[in-house]
């Protein structure tokens, strides 16, 4: 985990603004820069009047000094206007299961058979409803997932709130800076037990037999999957599962090349389950955009595993 940044301190954040308090000597533009992760969104900011120093726009050559306070005030939009959006005006189904919720970001629990993104067939999809419900409360925040998952797999996604800070959450996604765990159940006993994990690294490449698979091959990108046994029950294995990269179905295929597919995944060799795909992403450890501190959450035991195994007393560590 990364230490607050050095160059501010964070001492105010709300829906409308992030107020810094300054403790180097720095130009506006490394400023916002530093907090933003991006040279294109700082020189946005600057140039809308969005960085602003006892009310007074500032313009990136002027120099911060120590004890400054700095305002960054957000640009806020109604969620029918972000782009590729629909516009749900009554949401019919269950209130979201929010796992972490402030003025940047929001992680949801996301239920089976729910697309994240829209795929052009005008389904129900997560980013819908989470706008629907931000709309509903009177946020003017375009939500924008900076994750994906299967759409039958469960658990965390993380959602950006502000369009200014979203480029550091994307970087730290992109840059495996966060700690995502999965739970899955899979065919067979796995020897990694106790704190040993089991590392899978095959590299990943595209099926071209079938668009719709991915396989472990030698010209594919460079792949790390992590396991740990955390329980066996009649010939099936609990799993920990931590990424340490973020290829398209990567547990799914490491699993199965191994000859432990998923329960629930025919695509990959899986028996079919009636509570479907056995992958669950529990729970994500990242480093605040705004304040640098470490946040932590994660979901609730994923009720279909109830009956296969019972829940587990641990946390991320």
């Amino acid at each position: 985990m990364s230490a607050p940044p050095a160059d501010w301190t964070v001492v105010g954040l709300d829906e409308e603004a992030l107020v810094a308090r300054v403790e180097g000597t720095l130009a506006a533009r490394q400023f916002a820069e530093r907090l933003l992760a991006s040279k294109a969104e700082a020189r946005r900011v600057i140039a809308r009047g969005q960085l602003l120093r006892e009310n007074v726009p500032l313009a990136p050559q002027d120099e911060l000094a120590p004890g400054d306070l700095v305002t960054l005030e957000f640009q806020r939009d109604e969620g029918e206007s972000c782009a590729g959006s629909r516009t749900v005006l009554q949401a019919a189904h269950e209130p979201l299961d929010v796992l972490y919720r402030d003025a940047i970001m929001l992680a949801v629990d996301k239920p089976a058979g729910l697309l994240v993104h829209g795929d052009g067939t005008g389904a129900d999809t997560l980013t819908d409803r989470v706008r629907s419900e931000l709309a509903a409360t009177g946020r003017g925040a375009c939500a924008q997932p900076v994750q994906r998952l299967d759409v039958e797999t469960t658990g965390v996604v993380l959602f950006s709130l502000t369009r200014e800070l979203q480029p550091a959450l994307d970087a730290q996604v992109s840059g495996h800076g966060m700690l995502k765990r999965y739970l899955a159940v899979v065919e067979g006993r796995v020897d990694a037990s106790g704190d040993g994990w089991l590392v899978l690294d095959g590299p990943l490449a595209r099926d071209r037999h079938d668009a719709r698979r991915m396989r472990v091959g030698r010209t594919g990108k460079p792949s790390l999957t992590r396991v740990r046994t955390l329980d066996r029950q009649k010939g099936r294995s609990l799993l920990l599962v931590e990424l340490g990269s973020g290829r398209r179905h990567q547990i799914r295929v490491h699993l199965a090349h191994e000859g432990h597919p998923i329960v629930g995944d025919a695509l990959y060799g899986g028996k079919r389950c009636h509570d479907g795909l056995m992958l669950h992403a529990w729970g994500e450890r990242l480093v605040h955009p705004a304040t640098g501190e470490p946040v932590e959450f994660h979901t609730a035991w994923p009720a279909r595993f109830a009956s296969l195994f019972a829940e587990h007393a641990w946390t991320i560590a």
